[in-house]
């Protein structure tokens, strides 16, 4: 089976291969997410965005290592702001986890797309499409039809998740831009920059002591669990922006948004509204179409350590 998978990923090329990375990056993130909002009913948001990336550099760092190329890389400007922005979307994703339903949080965080689309063009020159104004249009109005219903009672949380989404937006444009480095090096620095913002936002603004009573089997494997999900998401989305377009990959990102509403019915036996149904289709319709204005050319070739 294993011999399988792998065989398919090295036959697949180009954005299609892209794609694929991204779709399971989506699965993870989404796992990640609903682990996270159950978790977020007994343990605090920051101590769980810590252990997440805590958990993420202690394992990328002994893969980077083992693979030979620098697991910790201080030089490059680009490279710090990939992970001093990936630490605030990180934390404004995990308050928003634990505030908003899973499906409702990977809805408005496609958004993200519109966003890459718009900054691929003004800082990697890539091609405007004629598609992006009404795109845009279109994912505006399906964030406000998600949370219409109840937008007086979690407006920061909504606009928090805005945020996330802006910002992920500037994180996937690095990603483009570092194509040149190994996913692991990439990942091993922001999960380090991650992990100590993380820790400066607890003993700056939290209660140290009550983390004792986390101390628990239970919560100690979902954490554990929060931080592979994170860490195979964050690795595969990584290596989808180093093999594809960055609007053609972000773009991908919708598959989650599917994967989080299963989860939102199946475990958290969640009922959708008639406006968010309408509000999620129409981001998806908005992703898609975006992704289908693409032209069919190939992005450049990037060898990457496997």
């Amino acid at each position: 089976m294993k011999s399988r998978i792998f065989n398919f990923l090295y036959s697949v090329e180009g954005e299609r291969k892209a794609i694929f990375y991204m779709i399971v990056g989506g699965f993870c993130f989404a796992t990640m997410g609903a682990l996270t909002f159950d978790l977020g009913k007994k343990v605090d948001w920051v101590f769980i965005a810590f252990c997440r990336m805590l958990f993420s550099f202690v394992l990328v760092f002994f893969l980077a290592s083992k693979s030979g190329n620098p697991p910790i890389l201080l030089s490059r400007k680009l490279l710090w702001l990939r992970s001093i922005t990936g630490t605030i979307a990180m934390l404004a994703t995990f308050y928003s986890f634990t505030h908003l339903p899973v499906s409702d949080v990977s809805a408005i965080t496609e958004t993200r797309a519109i966003w890459v689309a718009i900054l691929a063009v003004i800082i990697l020159g890539e091609r405007l499409r004629k598609a992006l104004l009404p795109v845009t249009v279109l994912s505006i109005i399906g964030v406000l039809l998600i949370e219409k219903p109840h937008f007086d009672q979690r407006n920061f949380a909504v606009f928090v998740t805005l945020i996330a989404s802006v910002l992920g937006a500037v994180v996937m444009i690095c990603l483009r831009k570092l194509r040149d480095l190994d996913p692991r090096t990439i990942v091993t620095h922001f999960s380090l920059t991650a992990t100590i913002g993380s820790i400066v936002f607890i003993f700056l603004f939290r209660d140290i002591e009550s983390y004792r009573d986390y101390l628990q089997a239970e919560i100690v494997l979902t954490l554990i669990a929060i931080g592979i999900f994170g860490t195979i998401g964050q690795l595969t989305m990584t290596k989808a922006f180093a093999l594809g377009r960055a609007s053609v990959v972000s773009s991908t990102g919708y598959a989650k948004v599917g994967f989080s509403a299963i989860y939102d019915l199946i475990l958290f036996s969640a009922v959708f509204e008639m406006y968010t149904i309408l509000g999620m289709l129409m981001i998806l319709v908005a992703s898609t179409w975006l992704l289908n204005s693409t032209n069919n050319m190939q992005a450049p070739q990037v060898r990457l350590n496997h």
